[in-house]
């Protein structure tokens, strides 16, 4: 917004400049009005070398314009007199002209700036809105995510507690069986010692008779 004050603000000014200067010439003489000319036109020279040098230290673009257009300001001051005793011009005319041209130059930049400016608060807002809109999708994401990684640890859970079982039942299988052989085993021996009981037996017998 202070650009767009700043052009309005120069456009007034070319504005009351041309108009001192119309008003200037019911007044004086022509000789004294190009004296006066001449020095409003070095003004403008002066302050446009100083603006271009300044923004030639700051490396500013604003600048740079501002002073081109105090230099080209000044040029044509100089050159108002010339062009009106050469086409042989009415002075007041050509003040009205230039100043129109001037004004409605400063008005088209103003506007453009301020346009360029919307554009780019209006982009801002696009870009935060959908920024506000993509952290809810987000968070759905992230829930989901989350919803399946409880999902699979439950999954390992219930499998880990299966394999424990598996392992578990296979143990007590083997401890069983275990079992079962070591209680096998004193009944073959048992069995083994009654046999050769007998066997003694029969041969006592034999012996006997």
């Amino acid at each position: 917004m202070k650009k767009v004050s700043s052009n309005l603000l120069k456009a007034v000014g070319i504005i009351c400049y041309f108009a001192v200067l119309g008003f200037a010439s019911y007044k004086m003489n022509i000789e004294r009005l190009m004296g006066d000319i001449q020095v409003f036109a070095g003004m403008f020279l002066v302050l446009g070398i100083l603006t271009i040098e300044r923004a030639y230290k700051k490396d500013s673009g604003i600048f740079a314009i501002t002073g081109i257009e105090l230099l080209v300001l000044s040029m044509h001051s100089l050159s108002i007199m010339h062009v009106i005793t050469f086409f042989k011009y009415d002075l007041i005319k050509y003040l009205v002209i230039s100043a129109g041209i001037f004004s409605l130059y400063y008005i088209l930049k103003a506007i453009i700036i301020y346009t360029l400016d919307r554009r780019k608060a209006l982009k801002n807002l696009s870009d935060i809105s959908e920024i506000v809109k993509d952290e809810p999708v987000k968070k759905e994401a992230i829930k989901k995510n989350e919803k399946a990684k409880e999902k699979n640890t439950k999954q390992e859970e219930t499998e880990n507690k299966s394999s424990t079982k598996k392992v578990k039942q296979k143990e007590e299988k083997e401890v069983t069986n275990k079992k079962e052989r070591s209680s096998e085993e004193p009944q073959s021996k048992n069995k083994g010692k009654t046999k050769t009981e007998t066997r003694k037996k029969k041969k006592s017998k034999k012996e006997v008779k």
